[in-house]
């Protein structure tokens, strides 16, 4: 038995300005999807951007419904993981019917792209650590200061703490005895 093809409506939004940018790279996105291995766009409407009113920046935002064809459901995962987009409605088959090793490819795939963002996200918490190390060695507060994580060196002492360190020290330190 063969997976089966997938029909699936997805919608891609997207956030930014100026409007006429926005439309462009909505399309541009669109465009890069339709060159994925394993789909086939089978209808798309792109909706005009339309001006985010609760904020106080000019933001525009605009969304695209695109209905596609999966070769079968690994690549309904492969996209859905790769663009991300904000809703996924499958259309066709009514059911699907998997087997064992086609159930562990589907759930090697996730657990490959979880890892993918765990690293990810892991690398930007070190790199973000660095960052603010070295504002602090410079000085500089960070705006908003960085949670300890597992990876994170402990932090550095500002050349204020480290005054106000030695300062205490020559206070409580004791005199030898000869």
């Amino acid at each position: 038995m063969k997976m089966p093809e997938i029909r699936a409506i997805l919608i891609f939004e997207m956030l930014g300005r100026p409007a006429e940018h926005l439309k462009l790279a909505l399309e541009q996105f669109i465009e890069r999807l339709s060159k994925e291995e394993g789909i086939e766009i089978a209808n798309k409407v792109l909706h005009e951007p339309k001006k985010v009113e609760q904020i106080n920046q000019e933001l525009y935002t605009t969304f695209a419904e695109v209905e596609i064809n999966f070769k079968d459901l690994t690549y309904l995962f492969k996209v859905a993981f790769a663009y991300m987009p904000s809703h996924i409605e499958i259309v066709s088959p009514q059911e699907i019917g998997l087997k064992n090793f086609e159930l562990n490819t589907l759930m090697n795939e996730i657990a490959r792209r979880l890892h993918q963002y765990d690293e990810i996200a892991k690398r930007l918490a070190i790199e973000r650590d660095i960052f603010q190390r070295q504002l602090l060695q410079n000085g500089i507060k960070p705006a908003i200061p960085a949670a300890p994580s597992p990876q994170s060196p402990p932090p550095v002492p500002t050349p204020t703490q480290q005054k106000t360190k030695t300062k205490k020290i020559k206070k409580t330190g004791k005199k030898k005895k000869k």
